[in-house]
């Protein structure tokens, strides 16, 4: 400010009244802030004290200011031009989403995140990350981005519907369906994004959800009552898969799986599981080796517990434990169960009901089922895990490997064991079994074995 000085041309200290609001100045401010708005009232006030001394902040800059804060508001990524290139990229706002998918299990240890292990969450947040859908810090430190998945797959288990909970930088203004297109772009193939659906600030995919459906695809040979039927050439008669059936339904029911899983105490209270139904599948043909596909249908699953139900029912199917094995298995005393092969074990479905019951009909948000996406489900189901199962299955012989080591399970005591443990069958024996299951020369294409399994999908469940 300038301050003018008495006409006889001396320089004087201006009197400290005259830099001061007289009383009528302030009233009058007053009265204009009551009745103009908070822009008007500011601009005002500057103009009438007329003081822009540097460092100040001027009427311009407070206007840049509120509309840099808009920007930043409506959620859409911005470019910074004067910064380097790695901090150009402004992330929007994170909010909460719902991410539905599927993937093959193959080749993967486990769903989980694990560090210095190829795991199916570091394929989907290195791809979140290329796709500069999360932030790299965030990354780094999953809690940030509460990051949940719905059910926890172990090595070489896969999912056809998988959800997963977490927190992405997209902004309101993002193209969801664009979006879902850029993920599976940088996705490999067999692990797929079917949609992102923006969920509630606390959805949590894990507590959410209200049950889930598992699939174990078991050649039928597996359940042969003799040595001599393991072989690829095997057929289940009727009277077998019925007796199969029955015996799976001695699980259905809240029972105690403390000898069906590893590292829990007997009275630990998280032993007890309640498995709502259980149904089987006709026999199917695949290249000439049969299968069966057993559906389990429960609110959760405890580590270990679906492998070694069919572990169990192949073990009662071909006589090699005493007939109170199953009773005994229920029980706090620890019992010999085998665990099956991880190979045909999938996890089909997880179902959202107690979220959708809550949230999908308030008018806001989406609910959180899969009829939309079943062709694209089934699709992919065919193509990247069923056949690869089937193919591994025929290259490896996984089961009838697995087969071989129920003579090394203590199911008797004492001398007296059955046949089929001792290796004295009728039939064919073992290592003519296992030749003729690597040396079939019966097959046909990988698209001929996904048809016949598509084909049967809709009776199965």
């Amino acid at each position: 400010a300038v301050v003018s000085t008495q006409s006889t041309g001396a320089s004087e200290v201006p009197d400290k009244n005259e830099l001061k609001r007289t009383p009528d100045d302030s009233e009058e401010i007053s009265k204009r802030c009551k009745t103009e708005s908070p822009d008007q009232a500011i601009k005002t006030e500057l103009s009438e004290t007329d003081i822009k001394p540097s460092g100040i902040v001027t009427v311009e800059s407070l206007e840049n200011d509120k509309n840099d804060v808009k920007s930043e508001d409506n959620g859409s990524a911005e470019v910074k031009e004067d910064a380097p290139a790695e901090e150009r990229f402004v992330y929007p706002t994170k909010k909460k989403y719902a991410i539905m998918m599927g993937f093959c299990g193959d080749g993967y240890r486990g769903m989980a995140l694990n560090v210095g292990v190829n795991t199916i969450e570091e394929e989907l947040i290195t791809a979140l990350l290329k796709c500069k859908f999360i932030k790299p810090e965030n990354a780094r430190e999953l809690g940030k981005m509460y990051f949940q998945r719905a059910s926890r797959t172990d090595k070489g288990v896969s999912a056809a519907r998988q959800v997963v909970s977490t927190n992405l930088n997209l902004g309101p203004k993002a193209n969801l369906k664009t979006c879902v297109k850029q993920l599976n772009k940088a996705l490999p193939d067999n692990i797929i994004v079917y949609d992102i659906i923006k969920a509630t600030k606390h959805f949590d995919s894990h507590k959410f959800a209200s049950s889930r459906i598992y699939e174990y695809n078991c050649p039928s040979f597996a359940m042969a009552p003799t040595l001599g039927d393991t072989w690829s050439g095997y057929r289940m008669t009727p009277e077998v898969l019925q007796n199969v059936r029955d015996f799976l339904m001695n699980f259905v029911g809240t029972k105690n799986y403390y000898n069906y899983t590893s590292g829990k105490s007997a009275k630990d209270p998280s032993c007890f599981r309640y498995i709502r139904s259980i149904t089987v599948s006709d026999p199917i043909v695949v290249e000439n080796i049969e299968y069966i596909r057993i559906f389990l249908h429960g609110d959760s699953f405890i580590y270990h517990q679906i492998r070694k139900i069919v572990g169990m029912t192949i073990t009662h199917m071909r006589n090699v434990a005493p007939p109170d094995h199953l009773e005994k298995s229920f029980l706090t005393e620890r019992c010999d169960v085998p665990l099956a092969p991880g190979l045909g074990l999938v996890l089909d479905e997880v179902k959202m009901s107690r979220y959708n019951k809550k949230f999908g009909k308030d008018g806001c948000h989406v609910p959180l089922v899969w009829e939309p996406y079943e062709e694209q489900v089934q699709e992919f189901k065919m193509k990247h895990i069923l056949s690869v199962i089937h193919r591994k299955e025929q290259a490896e012989s996984v089961m009838f490997q697995w087969l071989e080591t129920l003579k090394k399970h203590k199911f008797y005591t004492g001398d007296v064991l059955p046949s089929i443990l001792t290796g004295e069958s009728e039939g064919m024996d073992a290592k003519a079994a296992e030749s003729s299951i690597s040396g079939s020369e019966e097959s046909s294409t990988v698209t001929e074995s996904s048809a016949s399994l598509e084909n049967s999908t809709s009776s199965a469940i």
